[in-house]
């Protein structure tokens, strides 16, 4: 049986809290990247984020969308994490990264597409 779109998205939160990235399945932890990211930036805001985070939840968060077919935001995340220190031009940035990052339902159609396509990708941490 394939793992649901709700199955496969609560198992890549848990992919990053358990520490269990390195060893998830390559759909799980392109999309705990993507997670991990956003769902940090959404109540904290971007420039916490880019103060708080190392440059590997970026790349991470710029794989997986890759992986989805979306934009290549790599070029942003550099941007920002040279500018790092600048608190003013961070959050010049943030409206910005609203813009580029898809929205929610956007987001859930292109893994909703990628799992039907390849479901061995995913996995819904069910042994």
């Amino acid at each position: 049986m394939e793992p649901s779109l709700h199955a496969v998205w609560n198992h890549s939160i848990d992919v990053w809290l358990d520490d269990s990235f390195e060893t998830a399945s390559q759909g799980t932890k392109m999309l705990a990247g993507i997670q991990h990211l956003h769902n940090n930036v959404i109540p904290e805001g971007l420039a916490w984020a880019v103060e708080t985070f190392e440059e590997v939840t970026f790349r991470r968060a710029a794989e997986g969308l890759r992986y989805f077919g979306f934009r290549d935001l790599d070029p942003f995340f550099t941007d920002l994490l040279v500018n790092r220190n600048d608190l003013e031009y961070l959050n010049s940035r943030e409206d910005e990264y609203f813009e580029l990052f898809p929205e929610d339902a956007v987001l859930e159609r292109a893994i909703l597409a990628r799992l039907s396509e390849f479901p061995d990708e995913f996995d819904d941490g069910e042994p």
